[in-house]
C-alpha cells in the first residue's frame, strides 16, 4: 500500500520502525512473490489490488 502511495524505503521504515535496509530487504522478497522486477510493477500490482477491494 505504501509504495502505491509513493513512499520511500525510509519513510516505510519510519512508519513500521524499522531501517529502510530492511524495507528493503523485505521488498525484494515481496517483488519475488509478485513476479516483478521493479518497484514500480510492485506498486500497480498493490494499487490494483487495493482499488478491487
Amino acid at each position: 500500500m505504501w509504495i502505491a502511495k509513493g513512499k520511500s524505503n525510509k519513510d516505510i521504515g519510519d512508519i513500521l520502525g524499522l531501517s529502510s535496509r530492511t524495507v528493503n530487504k523485505h521488498l525484494e522478497q515481496i517483488y519475488v512473490k509478485l513476479g516483478v522486477e521493479k518497484r514500480a510493477s510492485a506498486a500497480v500490482r498493490a494499487a490494483n489490488v487495493l482499488h478491487e477491494v
